[in-house]
């Protein structure tokens, strides 16, 4: 099929539908395509003029034109396009659901579409992988601790945590995103015949992807007001974006901490300045960032919180459950509350924690924050590309 060619399919609505889109199943038809959702939208330009350009693939169920577009996680979900619709066909709703569409496509496993269209199946996953992280619990530590002989790390052993659980997990997830990752770039750069990108552009532009994943800065630029940065900081139109940010580092500094540290995490160091990085910092970003984020989700008066998926709820109370489970189990160790207190305790919180992490993070919500950076990293490269392409051709 070259470009040219068109490849319609009638159920694409109803699929994306089916995937999450029912916010706007109804409001859906009401687009004139006025284009003024592209216009007010803070991050879209002549070239990329989303939504309203996905606004009339959907529509016209060109499904192939959407699969090798990146302009989805272009989006940062301000809602001013939704806000400002004067038919209210609600065209932020549909890039979310695109983007949970695209993240089916990319995943070569199934699992995320099945996540995205069944709650059952969802609660079934996670609680297949808690059965076995409790039957993997009582093969390697029993389920009776001996609380009068020994400390805590050696009744529960960091190394045998390290070699059966997290480092497992941490290989579990680093072949999921990688591959699918991999699959985005496929279907986006490498399936494009015509697109030929110079090995030093991938090298020159690597810093865009360091630099939107560690600073998600992509969701300051949806506050267009001509203000300067400061007065928009002080008065609080950066909250969203900064709490993002705290909500984000705290979990991948309390995720390296685990997987690379946990020792430190099983002793009642209090003094040291990993103790205060990972226990304060952590925690406190984890537990404020959700309850900020939960808030915002219940009164939806802000339009990027109107509509919640229930992939998005089960994230969050997953996340919520882990960190405050995590909290109470660092507090019990370093108050050094009786052995059999930690141990349970510790078993219920791998039986929240590794569900979270093996089904949430690679095939729903969290995965935006892999798939997003990577996007605007791979849309500059394309975009530069083309642009070296056009200068070489006059």
């Amino acid at each position: 099929m070259t470009n040219n060619e068109l490849n319609p399919d009638a159920g694409f609505i109803e699929l994306i539908k089916n995937i999450g889109g029912d916010s706007f199943d109804n409001s859906f038809k009401k687009c004139f395509q006025c284009g003024t959702c592209s216009v007010v939208c803070p991050l879209t330009h002549d070239e990329k003029p989303f939504p309203r350009k996905e606004m009339i693939l959907t529509g016209w169920g060109l499904k192939d034109k959407l699969v090798g577009s990146l302009d989805p996680w272009l989006c940062y979900y301000c809602g001013k396009c939704s806000e400002n619709c004067p038919r209210k066909a609600n065209p932020a709703e549909l890039m979310m659901s695109l983007r949970r569409w695209l993240i089916t496509v990319y995943d070569w496993t199934g699992i995320s579409k099945l996540l995205y269209k069944s709650k059952l199946a969802e609660f079934v996953f996670l609680f297949i992988i808690a059965i076995v992280v409790f039957f993997e619990w009582i093969l390697l530590f029993g389920l009776f601790p001996n609380s009068g002989n020994g400390s805590l790390n050696q009744i529960i052993p960091p190394d045998k945590i390290d070699l059966f659980f997290d480092w497992p997990m941490t290989a579990i997830l680093s072949i999921l995103l990688i591959s699918f990752i991999f699959n985005m770039y496929y279907k986006t750069i490498l399936s494009d015949k015509n697109l030929k990108i110079p090995i030093k552009l991938y090298i020159s532009e690597l810093w865009a992807l360091i630099f939107n994943f560690f600073t998600q800065y992509k969701y300051s630029k949806c506050e267009n007001d001509p203000e300067p940065f400061l007065k928009k900081l002080f008065s609080g139109k950066y909250n969203y974006w900064l709490i993002h940010w705290f909500l984000m580092t705290s979990y991948v500094s309390l995720f390296v901490a685990i997987v690379f540290f946990l020792y430190w995490f099983q002793t009642d160091y209090t003094s040291d300045l990993h103790v205060f990085l990972y226990d304060y910092y952590a925690s406190i970003g984890l537990l404020g960032g959700l309850i900020y984020f939960t808030i915002r989700r219940i009164v939806k008066k802000v339009e990027r919180s109107k509509f919640s998926h229930h992939t998005d709820w089960t994230f969050i109370i997953l996340l919520f459950l882990t960190a405050l489970t995590g909290v109470i189990l660092r507090i019990v160790i370093v108050y050094k509350v009786p052995i059999p207190w930690i141990f349970y305790l510790y078993l219920i919180h791998m039986m929240i924690l590794m569900p979270m992490l093996i089904v949430e993070v690679p095939f729903s919500k969290w995965s935006h924050l892999a798939y997003r950076p990577v996007a605007v990293y791979l849309s500059n490269l394309r975009d530069k590309a083309n642009l070296q392409d056009r200068d070489r051709a006059e």
